[in-house]
């Protein structure tokens, strides 16, 4: 049994005759009849009662048909699929991103990333970095947003972004009138501080050491978003990486530039041996878009305002 002759069987069996069958796929009628005739000896099934000329279907041949169809529907699927690939106008993106860019910036992206393939479909997973690694290392992720403590063997890396971190304050704190927070002005002050695993955390210790500077750390947590709510509700000031602020209800915080700069680098990783695909990077397209537009501004002004406090 092959191919042609099911396509055969197939053709018959939807024009109801060997003549138009024939027309259909562009060959003899002997030749249809040929076929037949070899798929009822391969498959030991009497498919077709002959009469004067006439075919005509017999159960048994009305059963394999429907066998038949549901071939043909998934070579159509398949077919389908493969012209989606071509053009990428379907599909699914799995990324997964640590919260800092998880929770607004990648809906951001995706959001612009959408309109421009409306049949895409996104999974988007928000973990901390090690998990992060984990399921593009495993193969199960296309994408990855981490941060740089992350160990890197197994994935591909590359720096996505290194924003300048920024001091946050509750609104209302004697610091509001300073255009730029250094690590003296926050002396014996009340800090809500990110946790030791986070490799900021040892740049950030490291910049007050250096000064001289020592803090009262009334709160450890993992995120900056946890921070900056922390900071809304005045258990201390802090400093954040400014992706935490995308999204973010401000009213209530102060946000400051910090000088000596302090920067959070994130990370873009991939699996190993998997070459970005049309789909993945028609999306970093749009991140690396959106990043300019909405970090690229944020930092522009921050420096201006150090600029300005310089002079």
């Amino acid at each position: 049994m092959n191919f042609r002759q099911i396509e055969a069987f197939q053709a018959v069996m939807a024009c109801n005759t060997v003549t138009r069958a024939a027309e259909v796929l562009r060959v003899s009628q002997p030749a249809v009849s040929r076929l037949l005739d070899q798929l009822e000896r391969s498959t030991k099934l009497k498919l077709f009662e002959r009469n004067r000329g006439r075919i005509r279907a017999t159960p048994e041949g009305r059963s394999f048909y429907e066998e038949v169809q549901k071939a043909f529907t998934g070579l159509e699927r398949l077919r389908f699929a493969a012209e989606n690939i071509r053009s990428f106008s379907a599909g699914t993106l799995r990324v997964a991103s640590l919260p800092v860019l998880g929770h607004a910036f990648m809906p951001s992206v995706i959001g612009r990333f959408n309109a421009r393939h409306p049949a895409v479909t996104v999974l988007l997973h928000i973990r901390s970095s090690e998990a992060v690694k984990a399921l593009v290392a495993s193969g199960q992720f296309d994408v990855g947003f981490a941060a740089d403590e992350i160990d890197r063997a197994g994935v591909v890396s590359e720096v996505f972004t290194t924003p300048d971190a920024v001091c946050i304050l509750p609104k209302g704190h004697r610091l509001e009138n300073l255009p730029v927070i250094g690590p003296a002005d926050l002396h014996d002050e009340r800090f809500v501080s990110l946790a030791l695993e986070d490799a900021a955390r040892a740049r950030i210790d490291r910049v007050f050491e250096e000064a001289g500077v020592r803090r009262r750390i009334i709160v450890e947590t993992q995120y900056s978003l946890t921070i900056c709510n922390l900071v809304r509700s005045r258990v201390g000031v802090g400093i954040v990486n400014p992706f935490s602020l995308q999204g973010l209800d401000l009213e209530g915080i102060d946000v400051k530039p910090f000088k000596p700069r302090i920067q959070f680098k994130t990370l873009l990783i991939t699996p190993p041996h998997a070459p970005k695909s049309k789909l993945l990077e028609s999306f970093l397209s749009e991140a690396t878009g959106d990043l300019l537009s909405v970090v690229g501004e944020r930092t522009l002004s921050l420096r201006d305002t150090i600029s300005g406090a310089e002079t």
